[in-house]
């Protein structure tokens, strides 16, 4: 996510303000980020069961009327690939947090070095499963998995990302460069697949996951079937 398409999305969850401002007050400051608080875990998971995803989130264990660990189960039930980082005073709740794969604990009260500590590593975990492409006008992190395809367009290429469409200022070449060798292929001098959407083929046509069918060049058709061979076989994970 880092936004999904931009800045990271980050949520702090504490009924103590103190805190909650604490951690804030250092991560407002970075420009990849993007903070939402909540004193409530209820509020929290309101917006998760409305549709709304974090990249992060910095959770207070002891809570009412939702205790952190339930909170963080119901979250992890509704966004697998959410980073959990716990707040607590009480390190015996610890073995709790392997029931939803936390990333880190953070003991109260939380100083400026240990948020960037964990904000180091959560960019480090980050950046192993996104891809970061560069235009003359911004930057997007965007999670490699939910590319769906590229498509040229002139001097432009337009990303099919999740249920998003996105312009982007730079030529399907010059984009295919920043993208991950093993698990992309240009299947058409207008289009580039993720792999792991491929869902039916043939000789001159494909079909992905959404539904989407795409022309495959009859030049490429034979390479295609092959990096989508030693993708599946290598199980390349994003």
């Amino acid at each position: 996510m880092y936004d999904r398409v931009n800045r990271m999305k980050i949520a702090i969850c504490d009924d103590e303000n103190v805190f909650v401002k604490s951690i804030y007050n250092y991560l407002w400051q970075q420009p990849d980020c993007s903070v939402e608080c909540f004193l409530s875990p209820t509020r929290l998971l309101e917006k998760y069961e409305a549709g709304e995803r974090y990249d992060v989130v910095f959770l207070d264990i002891v809570m009412s009327p939702i205790n952190g660990i339930d909170a963080a189960k119901r979250i992890r039930a509704c966004d697998p690939a959410v980073i959990l980082v716990f707040l607590t005073s009480y390190l015996e709740y610890a073995p709790s947090g392997y029931e939803v794969n936390a990333f880190r604990y953070l003991l109260k009260p939380v100083g400026k070095e240990d948020i960037s500590r964990v904000m180091k590593d959560i960019r480090t975990k980050l950046t192993a499963t996104h891809t970061l492409l560069k235009t003359p006008e911004c930057e997007f992190l965007l999670h490699t998995q939910d590319i769906q395809y590229l498509e040229a367009d002139n001097k432009n290429t337009i990303l099919y990302y999740n249920n998003d469409v996105i312009t982007l200022r730079k030529s399907l070449s010059e984009l295919a460069a920043q993208l991950p060798f093993a698990s992309f292929f240009r299947i058409h001098r207008k289009y580039m697949i993720h792999l792991a959407h491929v869902r039916e083929f043939d000789d001159t046509h494909l079909t992905l996951d959404s539904g989407k069918t795409l022309p495959v060049s009859r030049r490429r058709s034979r390479e295609f079937k092959l990096a989508l061979k030693i993708y599946i076989e290598g199980d390349i994970n994003e």
